[in-house]
């Protein structure tokens, strides 16, 4: 396998009626809110595949939560690297992930896939900021963020720190990851930002087909 100097981690769970996009569940019911995340997923490939064929020097790993790898392969094809997520919380799942970019040398952002406004150009433009900065954050309009970057010299303990006491699922999960990088003297770029996917208001967001063919 070539050396790749940045890696791209693709952060999503297997489709399971009753377990996808929960906050969508009381508009659009169990199976209409799984729909919006399949459909997301896809939205969110593509423009990884586009982002990737532009580059020679990049891989991408898929981890996902939920489901077996024989379930992630039947939905998204063999052709894809796959990790299962480890960790008990979020913050566990993500510090796990990215050390593994760091512990092969690579600048590493992270990405979830609910938010349908990544494009190549921002995937670019967060791995370069790796080149002169300690972490690239992408933050989100309802105060969370949807990419994360940490440089291929973070320190793994610190990798962790980022992830730890913050309170998932508000609206200060990106202030309190910002303080935590300022309290330990990282350097940090800020990227656009952009909107997730989670509520039945965000979907104007999103051009989503409910009966996709």
């Amino acid at each position: 396998m070539p050396f790749f100097h940045n890696l791209v981690i693709l952060f999503t769970r297997c489709p399971q009626i009753g377990k996808c996009k929960s906050r969508l569940i009381p508009a659009l019911g169990a199976e209409g809110a799984m729909k919006v995340h399949k459909q997301l997923v896809s939205h969110v490939l593509k423009e990884l595949k586009r982002f990737l064929a532009s580059t020679d020097n990049t891989y991408l790993c898929i981890y996902y939560h939920g489901g077996t790898l024989r379930d992630i392969q039947q939905w998204l094809g063999s052709g894809h690297l796959f990790k299962q997520q480890q960790g008990d919380t979020l913050g566990e799942r993500m510090a796990t992930a990215l050390i593994h970019g760091l512990e092969k040398k690579q600048n590493s952002i992270l990405i979830g896939s609910d938010c349908p406004g990544i494009r190549s150009r921002i995937l670019a433009d967060g791995l370069e900021a790796l080149k002169h900065n300690d972490i690239v954050l992408g933050p989100a309009h309802d105060g969370g963020y949807y990419l994360i970057g940490v440089a291929q010299n973070m320190p793994r303990a610190k990798c962790r720190q980022l992830f730890e006491d913050i309170t998932w699922g508000t609206e200060q999960v990106f202030a309190q990851t910002l303080i935590h990088a300022d309290t330990m003297g990282l350097k940090t770029h800020i990227l656009n930002k952009l909107h997730d996917i989670d509520t039945e208001e965000d979907l104007k967001y999103f051009h989503y087909c409910p009966n996709p063919e």
